[in-house]
């Protein structure tokens, strides 16, 4: 059976080994895998980095009542959320 591209198997961009079901210009599995685990990667060092930024001024600005420590306490896994899927986002945009 053939490929949607017409041919049978077509070689990986990334490693050049010839897969069956993908089109050209495209990675096989197991290469996006280890691409997809690389930035995954990338993108919790960025997330752990931004947060604990983030931590630290809210430490060093000190928020005057506990209302507001709670909202800045409840504010960083969102924030470490929110930067690890952009950063997620970012790397798989930019890695090669």
């Amino acid at each position: 059976m053939q490929s949607h591209t017409g041919w049978r198997e077509v070689p990986c961009v990334e490693c050049g080994a010839f897969v069956e079901g993908i089109a050209f210009v495209q990675r096989c599995a197991a290469c996006q895998e280890r691409r997809t685990a690389r930035a995954a990667r990338i993108a919790r060092w960025a997330a752990l980095a931004g947060t604990l930024v983030m931590a630290a001024w809210v430490y060093s600005r000190g928020p005057a009542s506990s209302l507001m420590q709670w909202t800045a306490v409840a504010a960083l896994p969102l924030t470490y959320v929110l930067i690890r899927s952009i950063a997620l986002r970012v790397a798989m945009e930019v890695l090669p």
